[in-house]
C-alpha cells in the first residue's frame, strides 16, 4: 500500500492546524495528537489562524483572534475561555451605541453556527486577556483553553504576533 499521500496530508496538516482539542469528559479520553483541531468525542470544531496580539511591556490586556469552523450540524455555544497569562478572560464583541460610536462589550457566549464559521478578530468578536500577569514575548505561544456550553473545552495553541 502507498502511504505517501496520506503522510504528506498529516504533515501538512501539522503545520497549518498547530491546535488541540480535547473532550473535558473523563469517560470519554481523548483520542487526538497535540496537533489535531478536531475532537473525535464531539467536538467537530476546526482552529485555524489563532494569534493573540504583542503589546507594549507595559500593557495590561490583549485580545486573541481565530477562525472557528464548525463541520457538525449543531451549532458550538463557547461560554468562556482560560488563560494562565491573564487575571480575566473575557469573550467580547464591538457594539455601536444609540450615537453610533463603537466599544467592546462583553457577552456571555459566542456562537460557531452550525456548518459554519466564527472568525474572532480586532473590531468584531473576539477573546480579550485583561489583567495581563507578565509581558508577552513575541513568538512565544500561548495556551487558551475555549469552554462550550456543554462543558467541553478545546486547547488552542496561539502564538503571539505583532498587529
Amino acid at each position: 500500500m502507498n502511504f505517501g499521500p496520506l503522510l504528506g496530508a498529516l504533515a501538512l496538516a501539522s503545520v497549518l492546524l498547530p491546535v488541540s482539542a480535547t473532550a473535558s469528559s473523563a469517560s470519554r479520553p481523548a483520542t487526538q495528537t497535540a496537533q489535531t483541531t478536531v475532537s473525535a468525542v464531539r467536538l467537530p470544531l476546526v482552529v485555524r489562524e489563532a494569534r493573540v496580539m504583542a503589546v507594549p511591556p507595559t500593557a495590561t490586556e490583549t485580545s486573541a483572534g481565530m477562525v472557528l469552523r464548525n463541520l457538525g450540524s449543531k451549532p458550538i455555544v463557547l461560554t468562556a475561555f482560560r488563560s494562565d497569562v491573564a487575571a480575566r478572560n473575557e469573550l467580547m464583541t464591538m457594539h455601536h451605541d444609540a450615537q453610533g460610536r463603537m466599544g467592546m462589550v462583553t457577552v456571555k457566549s459566542l456562537t460557531v453556527p452550525a456548518r459554519g464559521e466564527l472568525v474572532l478578530k480586532p473590531g468584531g468578536d473576539h477573546l480579550m486577556l485583561m489583567g495581563l500577569k507578565r509581558p508577552l514575548k513575541v513568538g512565544e505561544r500561548l495556551t487558551l483553553t475555549l469552554v462550550t456550553a456543554d462543558g467541553q473545552t478545546i486547547t488552542v495553541r496561539a502564538p503571539v504576533l505583532k498587529p
